[in-house]
């Protein structure tokens, strides 16, 4: 039985620059595994129909096979695009339309709690701790919840992360020199940060961009609180959702840094698609050279 990968971007607009350098071979490293068929899932929507949805992209190896999946494809068009609980709806049946995933990926765009930008950075990291800022008011347009909101979820001792954090430290000046520079306040080189034990704090239920400017402030200060010896890798919605709706053994997050905490507004809002599009191509590119140690 070969490995199963999952890898769950959140919008269309993260899964479109991902699909695409994942075909591009100048993007790619030269033992990129090859492409294999796409599997399909359907997912029952709240008028009673269902819709067939299929993976973005698959590919295969002797060891594993990935599927490549856009959280917004599977979700009802009569739901917010950005509510936790839709999104915790749908995912699980794409997990179980095949044998249990070995590893998930979860990818997407992010912000990072600094003053200084690393804006087009990508951060990648295996831990994470879920808050909820509408826990005692209750957001109506998503309501999830989940026991282990408010708890670190530690996978930064998975055998995985020493082999593949070293590899991709050594391709470092392959990966970083593909990496795009975004429009909007970029880093002064834009850089992979990479450790095991970065944590990816999902500020989930927030389906209003414009809550950013306090929900994401007072995610950091709970996980300040309740594990002050944790360093936070990326703030963003989803990639908690993902490890709690979908668990598997192996877990990974890859960021791209679109912003600074506070400053979505001021560093997204203005070009909306060239900041989030490189900051999802560099997080791509990341990804992507991973792929054959993930999938040896």
């Amino acid at each position: 039985m070969s490995n199963r990968i999952l890898i769950f971007a959140n919008k269309s607009w993260e899964t479109d620059p991902l699909v695409g350098v994942f075909k591009n071979e100048q993007a790619r490293p030269p033992a990129f595994p090859e492409p294999d068929t796409l599997p399909q899932v359907a997912i029952p929507l709240s008028d009673g129909s269902k819709k067939i949805v299929q993976a973005r992209r698959s590919l295969k190896s002797a060891n594993a096979r990935a599927e490549v999946w856009c959280i917004k494809d599977l979700m009802d068009r009569r739901r917010s695009s950005s509510s936790s609980e839709e999104k915790a709806r749908v995912l699980p049946y794409v997990a179980a339309i095949g044998d249990a995933p070995s590893l998930v990926v979860a990818f997407g765009t992010a912000t990072f709690a600094d003053a200084q930008s690393y804006n087009g950075c990508v951060v990648a990291g295996a831990n994470i701790f879920v808050h909820d800022p509408y826990s005692a008011t209750s957001n109506p347009d998503s309501r999830w919840t989940h026991p282990d909101i408010g708890k670190l979820l530690d996978l930064s001792q998975q055998p995985m992360n020493g082999p593949l954090f070293a590899s991709l430290d050594r391709d470092r000046p392959s990966v970083e020199v593909r990496f795009l520079t975004p429009p909007i306040n970029p880093a002064r080189t834009p850089s992979l940060v990479l450790s095991a034990a970065y944590v990816a704090l999902s500020n989930v239920n927030v389906t209003n961009p414009n809550n950013y400017a306090w929900a994401d402030p007072e995610a950091l200060r709970a996980v300040t609180a309740a594990e002050s010896k944790q360093s936070v890798g990326s703030v963003e919605t989803t990639h908690g959702v993902i490890r709690l709706a979908v668990p598997s053994p192996q877990f990974l997050f890859v960021s791209g840094i679109a912003n600074r905490v506070g400053y979505f507004n001021m560093e997204v809002a203005p070009r909306i698609y060239a900041q989030n599009f490189v900051a999802s191509h560099n997080a791509a590119i990341c990804l992507a050279w991973m792929m054959p140690t993930l999938m040896a």
